[in-house]
Order: C-alpha cells, then sequence, then structure tokens
C-alpha cells in the first residue's frame, strides 16, 4: 500500500498541468485501493479502444459522428455504464477496476471518455457539477454535454440543471451552475475526496487517512 505519491502526481495536485497525463495519474491513485499495478495493460485498451472508434470515421468526421461512435464503442460494445447498486463503493473510484468491472462514478467514467477524445485529438472536457460530473463536447460547432454515467446520453445545459435539481432536491432554490472545464488537478482531487468518502463510509479509517495524506498536496 503506498504511503505517498510520486514526485509527478505531487506536482499535478500543485498546479503543473504537464505533469501527468489523466489516465496516468488515474491509476496511481487507485494503487492506494489496489496496491502496486502494471499500468501498461490499461494504456494499451485504452489505446485499442480509441483505436475502435478511430476505425469507424471517415475522414473530416464532424462532432455528430464522433459522439455517435463512442456511444458505439464504449457504451453499446465495451458496456460501460454507472454503478447504480454500490455508488460509494471505493473500487468505483478506481480505474483499472472500473474498466475490469465496467462500471463506477460519473467522474472515473469521464476519465475513460476524456482519455480517449485525448488520443483522438477530439475537444471533450469534464466539468464538475454538484454531485455528479459530465463531458462536454465542444468543437465550435457541436456544442453538447455527455453524462458518460448514463451511458452516454447526451445533454443540454437546460438538461444539466434539470439533472442537479434530481439529485440536489432544493424546492424553490434556483440552480446555477458553472459549466467551466475541469483541470487535470481538479479531477484528480475531486477522485481523492471521492474515495476518501468510501473509506469513511466504509469505516476503513487506515486508508481514508492515506487518501488525506495525498490530498494535502492539492494546491489552494
Amino acid at each position: 500500500m503506498p504511503v505517498e505519491p510520486s514526485a509527478a502526481f505531487r506536482a499535478l495536485l500543485a498546479g503543473d498541468e504537464q505533469a501527468m497525463e489523466l489516465d496516468a495519474a488515474a491509476l496511481e491513485l487507485a494503487t492506494i485501493h489496489t496496491g502496486p499495478c502494471e499500468p501498461a495493460p490499461v494504456l494499451r485498451l485504452l489505446d485499442e479502444w480509441a483505436g475502435q472508434i478511430d476505425e469507424m470515421l471517415m475522414p473530416g468526421a464532424g462532432g455528430a459522428q464522433y459522439l455517435s461512435a463512442v456511444n458505439r464503442v464504449l457504451f453499446d460494445g465495451v458496456g460501460l455504464r454507472g454503478d447504480r447498486q454500490d455508488y460509494y463503493a471505493a473500487e468505483n473510484s478506481c480505474l483499472p477496476l472500473v474498466i475490469e468491472r465496467r462500471k463506477g462514478l460519473p467522474i472515473t467514467l469521464s476519465v475513460i471518455y476524456l482519455e480517449i477524445a485525448r488520443r483522438l485529438l477530439r475537444p471533450v472536457y469534464g466539468v464538475a457539477l454538484p454531485a455528479h460530473f459530465v463531458c462536454q463536447y465542444n468543437d465550435g460547432l457541436v456544442r453538447v454535454y455527455v453524462d458518460v454515467f448514463d451511458q452516454g446520453r447526451l445533454l443540454t445545459e437546460e438538461d444539466c440543471v434539470e439533472k442537479i435539481r434530481e439529485l440536489t432536491p432544493r424546492p424553490g432554490q434556483p440552480v446555477d451552475l458553472q459549466f467551466t472545464p475541469c483541470e487535470k488537478r481538479t479531477i484528480v482531487a475531486r477522485m481523492l475526496r471521492n474515495l476518501w468518502g468510501a473509506y469513511r463510509r466504509a469505516g476503513d479509517n487506515q486508508r481514508a487517512g492515506i487518501v488525506e495524506g495525498w490530498h494535502r498536496f492539492v494546491s489552494p
């Protein structure tokens, strides 16, 4: 069980967005739960899924074609989905286990979506909402939100507002959402908080303490 994150991971949390790619950071974070693991198989699988999507696209394919191809590969084919039965399980915050089990939290599933888009040079960004996490595709012509937890359902901003109303009901209170793209360190810090919450719910104070130690490197 790791006690301290790597220098690259610490640098990312401190604000150096070039220190690590998001998939590598998510894999290192998962070692808190899994212990040491070899990242290469997961990275190769992400490469493979990206290649399958790329093969489905004609040269110059636009956003609509890309989004359709991603859904066909990741959700219809691979079977990625949100874990609705055991939402708060620690495994849902661990990228290799999410890939193995084909289910996880919105943010961990979004890491897969984001990292495949990075491989294919597509403009996809993470967007942190209260109690939820979505991706945004925005190439200047097509601008839409993707609920990866709901098997790639496409959303407008109004849909996102309604979704948050469902998740955090506050009758009579307006929902004011910021749709700012997330930095990698923001995503990783939120994943750490989710993992900490999972351990606290499970009474695993030892590993919750390790997560707290990692989270202290997050820059204000």
